[in-house]
């Protein structure tokens, strides 16, 4: 196993050199570079280092953002309380984007609609922060809406269609 993540770190490596040989690598360190590239994790602890977020470069669908923080050794944020509520809402203040940005979290009614889990597993959400007149399964496009965006500025929730391209917070617990 090590030996296959050395080999991998290597060749991540060897295709950022290439991605970054038109561009000089101006004071920058080998780690600055493999976290531009996704290589590796730009995670940033929150102040009582019970967690690790992290927001990847590119946007993504729900099904996509699932995929990508799985692969990180993490998961999609899960609120699970007032105290993961403000943590988050702390991070994303510090480290997000835009104010106004939304953000795929774990929560989803893909199982059974109206009954809304976190992530992969089969835990129900029991804090719950929704908009007003949400969650409200509504169809776009044909597609009923069953994962759920958070809006940063007012940490409301809103389900969403899971093809929906946007940002999404990936969450470690520690």
């Amino acid at each position: 196993m090590m030996e296959f993540l050395s080999s991998l770190l290597v060749l991540c490596l060897i295709g950022t050199l290439k991605l970054t040989a038109a561009d000089p690598l101006r004071n920058q360190t080998v780690r600055d570079i493999l976290v531009k590239n996704m290589c590796l994790c730009r995670c940033e602890a929150v102040n009582d280092g019970s967690k690790n977020y992290l927001i990847p470069f590119d946007d993504g669908t729900w099904f996509e953002a699932i995929s990508y923080c799985n692969g990180m050794g993490m998961t999609l944020a899960q609120i699970r309380d007032r105290y993961d509520n403000q943590d988050l809402e702390e991070w994303l203040r510090d480290n997000g984007d835009e104010p106004s940005e939304r953000y795929w979290i774990g929560g989803n009614d893909l199982a059974k609609p109206g009954i809304f889990r976190w992530g992969l597993t089969n835990k129900e959400i029991t804090y719950k922060k929704w908009a007003s007149g949400e969650p409200n399964a509504a169809v776009m496009r044909g597609e009923t809406e069953h994962c759920v965006e958070l809006r940063a500025d007012t940490m409301q929730w809103n389900d969403s269609v899971c093809t929906k391209r946007l940002k999404f917070v990936c969450e470690r617990l520690n």
